[in-house]
């Protein structure tokens, strides 16, 4: 990757990282949702017809990078439930290992198919937040909500939370908060504040994890190289978490609604176009 990085790289990588760090801290999504896509589009496909699994390395590496500022943020507000993490976490992380591994089968020209995958989870990312957004205005945040004490508590997390987004983190290399943060605020009756705070947690614990199995994974593929993603996520990394702390003081400032709706259909026109190119 050394080798070839142009004016393109120098001008998309860091764009790229600014614009998933300002729609992460605006909206509370993962970085690979965006990155990953992104750079498709606009670098396409230098490593090959395997290109995709070096770009959700990458996305992997920033993402826990992403989370940190955040945490820190909820942390300060005690907004995090750190009895609940632990479940969440290693749930998380036996959903990793599944993920990463059903995504290795897909490699070298199978990867088109993975790509097509990713499209369909976009189109479908947007379905899901639009039912969830419905559902919350009827589920208010109950303040009473049972912390995670028990073993029946903490399988709950593990399986409903920690493990669906362990699979999505590990399968396309996204940060997983997409899910855990509805499921716990829907299924568990976890207040959406505190759900949102256990996500951007679990994340800093799962995108490591994450990041290394993906890793062992690249190393794995013939025709890919691990030291390729390092360059990307240097080059995304610095904006992406510059921008993550100006989305979050816009968060107050500009029309969420609006934004949101005009993400949503970037990640309809995206989803689409990566279902119908590959």
């Amino acid at each position: 990757m050394l080798a070839e990085i142009n004016e393109l790289h120098l001008i998309a990588l860091p764009a790229i990282g600014l614009a998933a760090g300002v729609l992460g801290g605006l909206l509370g999504i993962g970085g690979g949702l965006v990155m990953i896509p992104a750079m498709l589009f606009a670098l396409g496909e230098p490593f090959g017809v395997g290109t995709l699994h070096v770009y959700k390395l990458a996305a992997l590496m920033v993402g826990a990078m992403l989370s940190i500022p955040a945490v820190i943020r909820h942390s300060r507000a005690g907004a995090i439930d750190r009895a609940a993490l632990p479940s969440i976490v290693i749930g998380g992380i036996a959903g990793v290992l599944i993920g990463v591994g059903v995504a290795s089968v897909f490699s070298g020209a199978a990867t088109a198919i993975l790509k097509r995958v990713f499209g369909g989870f976009l189109i479908a990312t947007v379905v899901f937040n639009a039912i969830e957004r419905r559902l919350r205005k009827s589920t208010p945040d109950d303040a009473n909500a049972p912390s995670s004490v028990g073993a029946t508590r903490r399988l709950q997390r593990g399986a409903v939370v920690g493990f669906p987004a362990g699979v999505v983190s590990g399968l396309l290399g996204v940060g997983g908060g997409v899910w855990s943060t509805p499921a716990q605020h829907l299924f568990l009756r976890t207040p959406l504040r505190n759900a949102i705070a256990n996500s951007a947690g679990m994340i800093v614990g799962l995108a490591p994890a994450a990041a290394i199995c993906q890793a062992f994974a690249v190393a794995r593929m013939s025709d890919l190289r691990v030291a390729d993603a390092f360059p990307l996520a240097a080059m995304l990394a610095p904006t992406a978490i510059f921008g993550a702390w100006i989305g979050a003081r816009l968060t107050h400032v500009l029309p969420l609604n609006t934004l949101r709706y005009c993400f949503w259909a970037l990640l309809l026109v995206g989803g689409a176009r990566l279902i119908w190119a590959s």
